[in-house]
């Protein structure tokens, strides 16, 4: 199969929203994939949606021991009250995944030195561009700004390896877990005056999977350490 990743082995780590709209793309473009998430049938749903002629593979697995998530759920929220507990837990589900993912693939990829490899984390505006009263999970804050410094000094540590270390850090994107933001008016409102290139509203998870593409493929070699804001102009407003 043709395409800018043929001949790369692509792994992604869940199975819906911008996971799967990258799994769906790196497909199309070609590369041999690997899914994981801790559901199964989400997995195999997406494999069906393939159609035929792609190779892939999947396997269900908790990757805190689900690869990125929503605390809220678990009572993450304003710092003065969220418990530990719900700190630890997005903090789990959105870096410890990550950490442990990205080692593995790491392993693999300093074992076929020179040809190295590219790891892309999902971070968020929430880490870098905060709003007031908006989005104020402070376990998912800061579990995503964990992963920004997991990409600058990963970047910075395996560049001589060939190993390149980015992340892509959305601003308010339809997902399954973003329902809760997406219906709420005051982050619409927010949106609505920050997000101009979207025409005022939500980004697609195919937005971020381009970016996905991008900082898998050749064309961007020489691209390691960036935190790359796919966010329709959020952080300039």
């Amino acid at each position: 199969m043709s395409g800018r990743l043929a001949g790369k082995v692509c792994v992604i780590t869940g199975a819906t929203g911008i996971a799967e709209a990258s799994a769906l793309l790196f497909a199309r473009e070609g590369a041999s994939l690997f899914m994981i998430s801790n559901r199964g049938a989400d997995c195999k749903a997406l494999g069906d949606a393939f159609g035929t002629g792609v190779d892939y593979a999947w396997a269900e697995a908790d990757l805190t021991t689900e690869a990125g998530g929503s605390g809220r759920p678990l009572g993450d929220g304003p710092l003065h009250a969220t418990s530990l507990s719900a700190f630890d837990r997005a903090v789990a589900l959105n870096l410890t995944t990550a950490f442990l993912t990205a080692r593995e693939a790491l392993k693999i990829m300093l074992a076929q030195e020179p040809s190295g490899g590219s790891i892309v984390f999902v971070s968020s505006v929430a880490a870098t561009d905060p709003v007031l009263g908006l989005f104020d999970t402070q376990g998912y804050s800061a579990a995503k700004g964990g992963i920004n410094a997991l990409t600058l000094n990963g970047a910075c540590q395996y560049a001589p390896h060939g190993v390149r270390f980015n992340a892509i850090a959305p601003a308010l994107t339809v997902t399954p877990t973003s329902a809760r933001a997406a219906s709420d008016p005051d982050t619409l409102a927010a949106v609505k005056t920050r997000m101009g290139l979207s025409g005022g509203g939500p980004l697609a998870a195919a937005d971020h999977a381009h970016a996905a593409v991008f900082l898998c493929a050749d064309e961007s070699r020489h691209v390691t350490g960036q935190i790359l804001k796919v966010d329709a102009g959020w952080a300039v407003n």
